[in-house]
């Protein structure tokens, strides 16, 4: 065995355990930006809704955007956590911790841009053909979901 500090099995496992905590925090980096994206494009068309908007455009608006911001809410709680228990930072919890809140902030964020895409197309077709085409992209996404973890 030669005296390089990567073959010693403490530091190697160490620094692997706080690898896969950096790359869990990358989806973090991506994530946040883009719902909050999102979160500011919705938020413009609730401030100024087209003319044609109805009532229940509005109430499917505001309902995508508190699923944005729920979202968004979710990828920021790691970071937070993250920082405020790094010294006492349990690697298994919080893998296990930060996997439910991205995994729901992305089911929210999922839901909130069905109902963006179903507004739009809501102004084009029919409010059932409209929400019908736009499930079409979560519909693959869950089956190709479920066809790798079976």
């Amino acid at each position: 065995m030669s005296s390089r500090s990567d073959d010693d099995p403490v530091k190697r496992s160490s620094t692997e355990r706080y690898s896969r905590v950096a790359s869990n925090l990358d989806w973090v980096i991506v994530l946040i930006p883009a719902s909050s994206i999102f979160f500011g494009f919705l938020l413009h068309i609730s401030v100024n809704p087209p003319s044609y908007f109805h009532f229940s455009d509005s109430i499917i608006l505001l309902t995508a955007l508190g699923a944005v911001t729920v979202a968004t809410a979710l990828f920021v709680i790691p970071v937070i956590h993250h920082s405020t228990h790094y010294y006492q930072l349990d690697v298994e919890r919080f893998l296990l911790t930060t996997k439910g809140y991205l995994m729901f902030g992305i089911f929210c964020l999922m839901v909130a841009m069905y109902l963006g895409l179903g507004l739009a197309l809501d102004s084009k077709l029919t409010m059932e053909i409209a929400y019908g085409l736009a499930s079409l992209p979560f519909i693959f996404i869950f089956l190709q979901f479920f066809k790798r973890t079976h």
